[in-house]
Formats: C-alpha cells, structure tokens, sequence
C-alpha cells in the first residue's frame, strides 16, 4: 500500500531540485543554495523518491504559474475577463495585450508560466533518471519504484501539453512550431532548439502511455493516477485530430473506471469547497492539492474569485437559443447562474466572486486540471468527427452532461436535451458552446477550442475566433510569443512564433 506524502513538505524538495527551464539557466550555472543535495544524490531510496515526487507536485501550485495561466486563458478567451488588478487601477498593459489578442513577449505573468512548466517538467526528469537507476530492491512497497516513474511521466507529459498549447501551434501536425521537449535533467546551460508539433505529440504520447501501463490506478485525484493518463491521453488524440483513438480512450474512461469516476449528481456539488471532499471527489480525473490549514500551499489561486464574467457569457443562460427543426432549446438554464451568486468580495462592496470558487474557507483554492464532464465531451465531438454522424454514442455523451445540469427531456422548448435529429454542424457547434459553459474560468479549454474549430475551417473561411471574439483576428497571434528572456539567452537557437 502506498504511503503518500502530502504535497506540502516542498520547500524541502525545491532545495533539493532547484532548476528551471534550461533555456533561462545559463546566469544560474554557478549558483549554489545552501543546504543543499546534488539532484544526482538527491533520490536514493524508497523515501527519497517520495519526496522528489511530492517536489514535481508542488510546481502545480499557484505561486508556480497556475493562477497566472488561468488569468491569461481568462482574458484569451473573451468569455471572461479577470479583474485581478483592476480592483487595484487597471488591467496591467500585459493582461490588456491578452485581452485584445496582441500579447506581448516580455511580461512577468507569461514568463512565470513559461519557467513554471518547464520547472515541473525538469523535476521530473531527475526523479526519471535517479529512479530508473535505483534497483527494486531500494523500494519495500512492491512496484513503487515503476509507479513512482510513471506519476513523473505523466506529469511531465502534462507539462509539455501545457506548454504546446500556449506556445506552439498545436494544431497543425505538419508545423515546425512545436516546443523544446526536454525528456532529460538539465545539467548546464546548453540551450536547444524547438520541437516540431508532431515530434512533441509523440513524447507527450509516448509519457502518458507509459504512464497508464504503471502508474498506479486508484489514487487521492491530486495525485497522478493511470485513469487521468488515459483521459489527458483522449484529449491529446482530440487535438490531433486522432478522433477514432480519442472517442475510445474516453468510452473507457466513462465505461471502466469504476464508481470513484463518475459525473455527481449536481453541477454545483463540484465547486461545495465547504467540504474536503471537493479535493478528492468522484468526477475529478485530477485537481490541485490544497490544506487549508497551510498558507504557504496553494498560495494565490483563491484569486481566482475575481474571474468575473462579461455580459455577452452571463446572457447565454437565459437568451441565448439555437433552433433545431423548429424546438427553442437554451443552451443553459443553472450554470451560469450558479456562477454569478458569488457572495460579495469584502471590502469591495458590489463586488461579486465567481461562485466556482467563491465558497472555500481559509482563502485556498483547488483547480480541477480534468474531470468527467469534459470526458463526457471529448467523447461527444470525438465520436461525431470520426464518424461524420451524431451517432447514439455522441448524442447520449453530451445530453448526459445536460441531464446533470438540470436539462429535460420533453421534446418542448427550453433548457432540453437535444434531439436526435440535430445536424452534424449544429451538433459540433453545440458541442462547443456546452464546453464555454460547463468550463468557464476553469482552464481556458475555450479558447483552445475556438482555435482548434477555426482551423478545421482552414482559417479566415467558415467558423472563425473573430466570430466570438471581434479582436481575434490574426491566427499567428492565437499562440502566445516564447518570451522574450528565452528568445535572448538562446541568442538565435530558439525561433520565435510567427508575427512576434
């Protein structure tokens, strides 16, 4: 039986595996933290791992990048703008940038996320490397040691498809635009050139396969366990374009995880973060650790309250309709709604927080990095692309996440499920909209939507961004720029995106 270590010991492990991404590495080389180990003397043993492990964990907390990659997903999409400093004088001219789709290549908030991944993708390959050199018999808990490799490559996995989604143009297979994978520890400051997007996907692939072969399988959901490898894997089939391995690898999920994987009754029974159990609840696949009686551990996501919502996403719970052979059906009726009755944020009187995480105590928050709704979904578009139908299969998917959300089956009009007889395009477009609702403020799963539809359309033809966003206009700037302290210390060896 394993025996966790909560992911809250981490100043330790950062002093153990201080290393960031190699690309920003070069002014670190002769840095020496005191009271310290050598990363090469750092895992050892059973124990030792562990406490690497908990280190890779810890780079997902707020202070890492993660608040600030909700904030800029927030202000990408255009569903949401996240007035963080606003209540302070303004959106900074780094968070405007995002919000017009104009970013700029030197900001503090696009860096941190950049180092943050490449932080938790850097842990992970130490804790790889030592432990593939250590013999079983360093490990008393039997098959510790592959379970211990494969939550790392499942991570490191996540890390890389965080990082192509935001800087590399995932959604061309053929485009030299991918990211540096780094599947080895950095050991100097050797800078590297850029991946192309289909060499990425194969190491992203290649972890998350791994990673569903020997990670372990029921695990606390902010731990890294083979079911999340097997859905994030869907979700990379989906981007690619692999729709028929998509449509299967989330069937499975839905149809072979077991009652601890499973929708809960309510929409707003996921974010009753009143409760410990939201941090371990059935229809997570993965989610944030957070203690509440810690300051330091998930330090600054309780801001993310102030991810309000623009008037054009509050109005599609109760004006927005689409027609489908003559029956009125709304998009939403208690979603939205749920999220505008946050209390009011003290001392901003009139103010009030997005309710998906409005409810916690002692101002921690947790993130939900997947759950069984948005399988639910994959499922559905996945399903329907690779057949070029609404199948059953797709159909039941999507409306099972209405049912959940309250929706009826009468055949009226209304907040219904929707009917066999919707077209193809309409199911895929319905698809879509379901996702913006059902994830808002989550992790900007929107706005990579839009860009994936858009470019299914082959760009500029058919649906576009700029239909959902009038700012969105230029298809290089959908991706973000490699920042501009990477582009210099690589001194030409990283080419930066289009149009940047």
């Amino acid at each position: 039986m394993k025996s966790y270590i909560k992911p809250k010991l981490l100043s330790f492990f950062t002093a153990l595996l201080v290393l960031t991404s190699c690309e920003l590495a070069n002014e670190l080389d002769d840095y020496k933290p005191l009271y310290s180990l050598p990363a090469e003397d750092a895992v050892y043993n059973e124990s030792s791992a562990e406490l690497a492990l908990a280190g890779v964990y810890s780079t997902l907390q707020g202070g890492n990048g993660n608040y600030q990659l909700s904030r800029l997903t927030n202000s990408l999409s255009g569903m949401s703008q996240n007035p963080v400093t606003a209540i302070f004088g303004g959106l900074s001219p780094e968070e405007q940038s995002y919000a017009v789709n104009d970013p700029i290549s030197d900001g503090s908030m696009l860096l941190t996320i950049y180092t943050g991944q490449y932080t938790l993708i850097n842990r992970a390959n130490w804790l790889i490397e030592q432990a593939s050199a250590l013999s079983d018999d360093e490990f008393p808990t039997p098959n510790r040691r592959e379970e211990i490799i494969g939550e790392a490559k499942i991570l490191r996995a996540f890390g890389h498809f965080q990082l192509l989604r935001l800087f590399g143009q995932f959604y061309d297979l053929n485009s030299e635009y991918g990211i540096n994978i780094r599947l080895n520890p950095s050991k100097d400051g050797e800078v590297q050139p850029r991946n192309t997007v289909s060499e990425t996907y194969e190491a992203i692939i290649n972890d998350l396969e791994d990673g569903i072969l020997s990670a372990p399988g029921l695990i606390p959901k902010f731990y890294a366990s083979k079911t999340f490898a097997k859905g994030l894997l869907a979700k990379v089939y989906m981007y690619m374009g692999n729709y028929g391995d998509a449509a299967t690898l989330a069937q499975e999920v839905i149809n072979n995880s077991g009652s601890n994987f499973q929708l809960l009754p309510s929409f707003e029974a996921l974010f009753d973060h009143q409760s410990r159990v939201v941090f371990d609840n059935v229809s997570s696949l993965f989610n944030l650790y957070s203690d509440q009686d810690d300051e330091q551990i998930n330090y600054g996501n309780e801001w993310t309250i102030y991810s309000n919502f623009s008037s054009a996403f509050a109005s599609m719970a109760t004006t927005e309709t689409v027609s489908i052979n003559g029956q009125i059906i709304n998009y939403d009726a208690t979603r939205i709604p749920f999220m505008l009755t946050g209390a009011p944020l003290l001392p901003y009187p009139g103010i009030n927080g997005n309710m998906k995480y409005r409810q916690q105590t002692g101002g921690h928050e947790t993130f939900y990095f997947l759950r069984m709704a948005e399988i639910y979904l994959i499922l559905a578009e996945s399903e329907a692309r690779s057949t070029n139908s609404v199948s059953s299969v797709a159909l039941n998917a999507l409306n099972t996440v209405r049912s959940r959300a309250g929706a009826t089956s009468t055949g009226g009009n209304g907040f219904e499920t929707y009917p066999a007889t919707i077209s193809l395009d309409q199911f895929l477009e319905v698809v879509r909209i379901e996702k913006r609702i059902e994830l808002a403020t989550e992790q900007g799963e929107d706005w990579f939507d839009l860009i994936r539809y858009d470019y299914l359309d082959s760009f500029n033809s058919g649906f576009q961004v700029s239909q959902v966003k009038a700012t969105a206009t230029n298809s290089d700037k959908f991706i973000m720029p490699i920042p501009f302290a990477s582009i210099e210390v690589g001194r030409g060896t990283i080419i930066q995106n289009p149009s940047y």
